[in-house]
């Protein structure tokens, strides 16, 4: 009776499989057609059935049934036997004229024979169920306690933050199975984006190796639809299956069971039998049971797998560069510091290169951030590139980099890997279909056995700045001078920036002079720095910051207005009074230069033709196009545009007529070269010469000698400027005005 609904089912399919096999044996005309249909018609022939089939009472129950089932067979067997014993000892008792009193006693005592037959075999079927149930018990109890062992070792794992893989996990949990069940192989598979079951591990010869299923598709896709564990009962052959089966082995029977945690459905753990070994249900049940907490075990496992990757993931972000993937400036400061300690027990040495791109804001500036992230990434790669295994490159910050060389020899070899580093990170970069051209500078520093890691950096990064402020493109090594050099740069930086707001910076006024009678005829505005502790600093020292730092178009604005009211004060006395202001590259390049010269014209009521803009040779050839489009709307404004510094240029004769220039300043250098250099006193000749044929005004600087002014007037000069004719000094102290 506990078997009827089980037994029922199992032959309602197989009469469905038979009638199935009947329909495709009379399919078949051919001898392969024949081999393959009925391969599928045993396929279909093997029963799957659910647990939620089968009726199987708890243990409890069974051992209830047995005790009423005594007390029942006890009761009627007393019955019974008082009957008999009446028959044969009552007179009184009469009995059927159609029946004897022998007859009926003997009646009654194949009655209580054939009850105790019948009780002896329920006796035995009850037992025998218990017996099983009793194994199911034992069974899961044992499958449950391997698992908790391994869910002892995932925690041990994770308290002592050892990598324990989800991998390992499922291994554990397979086997366990595998090993209590007597099984010949098994497989898990994992739930893969939602639709999709993937084997993921298998344990012993399975075929079931690298199978990929669609959730509903096949015995295992059944039970992840389901939900619901299945014991298969015959061979499932599956002749479409790719992969061969192993060792040849097709098992007689078979358990599925689903791996749900809290809901959501895992996966699914398969074990096949041995060859002549059939599961039954209490396998199944056990299997069930083992299964939803191998669920915890895998969920957990998986939770602290992703925990374990975000953290990493955590982990190597703080370390490295997003944009460019490189180590940090952090991680490389540790990778220097952990190389020193290294060197001084291998005796190696070691190098540092700082490695900076020239002019890289410009690509942001004119391509925008995209392309100069793009620009970065690609610079990043060709560095990484070009160096071994062993050395590690790092992003700083910015456009900035740091190469560690290990195993350097010498001073030779560091300068000529960083020159190597140098040809192979310059040139052209496709950003985005536009070609751009790149160049490095570089700055090399060797390990002293005193230095620190930050030490070491901080040489390195000295270095790199004489290589940025005297000749860009270049690989300079660190020599002692470098640091003070570096440490000034840094005071500057730190300073600079609260320079303007503490009121540190201050306009002065140097005379522009008619050399035939002295008069003034023009005041050049310079910016100094009342530094707070190296005294008043000439715009020269400064300049290169704020241009680094991006404060020189603020300073030449704030320069500019200055001026501009102190000429203001001048008007009533000495209208013609012109003044001269120096306009940076970036200035001059800055689109909104020209709204901004003329408004601060206005605001005063000067006249634009007394302002003259001073703009250096490297300023005019350095986006030439823009260049020239400013100054030719500047001058159409009417103000005067002077070409400073004039010589030591190297191609702006080439764009001299093209621009709307109105004077030209002679440099220093050979003006007071005049009365030591003959080839000074040809170039002044020439550039005098090609003043007088474009027809531009033409102002010699640093003049300081009597002699020298003389012989400029002699070379036909007309207007100079210098200490001769009074140094810049502030706005109160010219005398002349």
């Amino acid at each position: 009776m506990l078997y009827d609904n089980r037994i029922l089912i199992q032959k309602q399919e197989q009469e469905q499989s038979d009638r199935e096999v009947g329909t495709l044996a009379s399919t078949v005309s051919s001898g392969d057609g024949r081999e393959h249909l009925f391969n599928r018609a045993r396929h279909q022939a093997a029963t799957i059935t659910g647990l939620e089939s089968f009726d199987t009472p708890t243990l409890e129950a069974v051992e209830r049934r047995r005790l009423q089932l005594w007390l029942i067979a006890l009761m009627l067997l007393g019955i019974l036997a008082t009957a008999v014993v009446s028959l044969g000892f009552v007179g009184w008792f009469e009995t059927p004229d159609w029946v004897s009193r022998r007859q009926l006693q003997v009646g009654l005592v194949v009655i209580v024979g054939l009850f105790a037959v019948y009780a002896l075999e329920k006796e035995l079927q009850l037992r025998n169920l218990a017996r099983l149930l009793v194994q199911e018990k034992v069974l899961t109890a044992t499958l449950t306690h391997r698992l908790s062992m391994s869910e002892l070792l995932l925690e041990a794992a994770k308290t002592m933050n050892q990598d324990l893989a989800i991998d390992e996990v499922l291994d554990t949990i397979l086997r366990c199975a595998r090993e209590i069940l007597a099984g010949h192989d098994g497989s898990i598979m994992l739930v893969q984006g939602g639709q999709r079951l993937k084997v993921v591990c298998v344990s012993g010869p399975s075929a079931a190796e690298g199978m990929c299923l669609e959730i509903g598709e096949g015995v295992a896709g059944r039970v992840a639809a389901t939900g619901e564990a299945v014991l298969i009962s015959g061979t499932l052959s599956q002749p479409d299956r790719k992969t061969p089966v192993k060792d040849g082995h097709s098992p007689q029977s078979a358990l599925s069971v689903p791996l749900i945690h809290r809901g959501d459905l895992l996966g699914v753990l398969n074990i096949n039998a041995q060859t002549g070994v059939s599961y039954t249900e209490h396998e199944l049940r056990a299997l069930k049971v083992f299964g939803e907490q191998a669920a915890t075990a895998i969920a957990n496992a998986q939770l602290y797998e992703t925990q374990r990757l975000r953290t990493s993931q955590a982990v190597f972000e703080s370390l490295h560069d997003s944009l460019t993937n490189l180590p940090n400036r952090n991680f490389f400061l540790q990778r220097v510091e952990n190389a020193l300690e290294h060197e001084h027990l291998e005796g190696e040495q070691l190098a540092l290169l700082f490695v900076d791109v020239d002019a890289f804001k410009r690509v942001n500036d004119h391509l925008g951030h995209a392309a100069g992230d793009e620009a970065l990434r690609l610079f990043a790669d060709r560095l990484h590139s070009c160096l071994s295994p062993d050395d590690t490159v790092a992003r700083m910050g910015g456009d900035e980099f740091a190469v560690l060389l290990k195993g350097v020899s010498s001073e030779a070899e560091a300068l000529a890997t960083a020159r190597r580093v140098l040809t192979a990170v310059s040139g052209s970069f496709d950003l985005h279909g536009t070609e751009v051209t790149l160049s490095a500078s570089i700055g090399v520093a060797l390990l002293d056995l005193q230095m620190t890691g930050s030490e070491l950096m901080r040489f390195a990064d000295a270095a790199l700045h004489v290589a940025k402020s005297e000749h860009r493109g270049t690989v300079e090594l660190f020599d002692p001078s470098m640091d003070e050099v570096a440490k000034e740069f840094l005071d500057l930086q730190t300073r600079l920036p609260q320079a303007l707001a503490r009121g540190e910076l201050e306009v002065y006024f140097q005379p522009i002079v008619d050399m035939r009678d002295g008069k003034v005829v023009n005041l050049e505005a310079l910016v100094r720095w009342h530094h707070p502790t190296r005294g008043l600093l000439p715009a020269s020292t400064f300049v290169g910051v704020a241009e680094s730092d991006g404060l020189l178009v603020e300073i030449d604005r704030w320069v500019l207005e200055r001026a501009c009211e102190r000429l203001q004060t001048v008007d009533n006395t000495t209208p013609e009074l012109g003044l001269h202001v120096n306009l940076s590259a970036r200035s001059l390049l800055d689109p909104e230069i020209v709204k901004t010269v003329s408004e601060c014209l206005a605001s005063r009521e000067i006249e634009p033709t007394r302002l003259t803009l001073e703009v250096t040779e490297r300023a005019t050839l350095r986006r030439i196009d823009t260049a020239k489009q400013n100054l030719n709307r500047l001058k159409s404004s009417g103000i005067q545009i002077a070409l400073d510094d004039f010589g030591t240029g190297y191609s702006s004769l080439s764009y001299l007529h093209e621009l709307p220039v109105d004077t030209l300043k002679i440099d220093r250098v050979f003006v007071q070269s005049l009365a030591t250099s003959s080839d000074a006193t040809a170039l002044i000749e020439a550039i005098l010469r090609l003043g007088q044929s474009l027809k531009l005004r033409v102002i010699a600087e640093g003049i300081e000698r009597s002699r020298v002014a003389e012989t400029l007037q002699g070379l036909g000069c007309r207007f100079g400027q210098g200490a001769l004719y009074g140094k810049a000094v502030p706005w109160e102290e010219l005398s002349s005005v």
